[in-house]
């Protein structure tokens, strides 16, 4: 089963990397989660059917790097081959409104 990125995914990666290194200046942590990456990749190489398909969407999504990043796809099998089609990854940190547009941040008062 091979693995293909949409471009759509391919710009929200590089968003995450970027935020990744703009919070720290450490491309190790830059590299720890690409290699976090790479390991859910080839897990839903092996294990397509393991996430559940959505109800609404009909995308499959799972869970990497301790919770914090969610990567989204669907599997598309064909007479000839199966793919994976990566269509969505989010940093669980941000509001993702898009994913999620009931989220909220939180805002505070100060009483004087």
């Amino acid at each position: 089963m091979k693995i293909i990125l949409t471009e759509a995914y391919e710009r929200a990666l590089e968003q995450i990397e970027d935020f990744i290194f703009s919070g720290s200046h450490d491309i190790e942590l830059v590299e720890r989660f690409l290699h976090d990456h790479d390991l859910a990749l080839q897990f839903l190489r092996d294990n397509p059917d393991t996430p559940a398909v959505h109800p609404v969407t009909g995308d499959q999504s799972w869970v990497f790097g301790e919770g914090r990043y969610r990567i989204f796809f669907r599997v598309v099998i064909n007479r000839q081959s199966g793919a994976i089609y990566m269509v969505h990854i989010i940093d669980n940190r941000a509001a993702n409104l898009s994913v999620y547009p009931g989220n909220s941040l939180p805002t505070y008062e100060i009483d004087e």
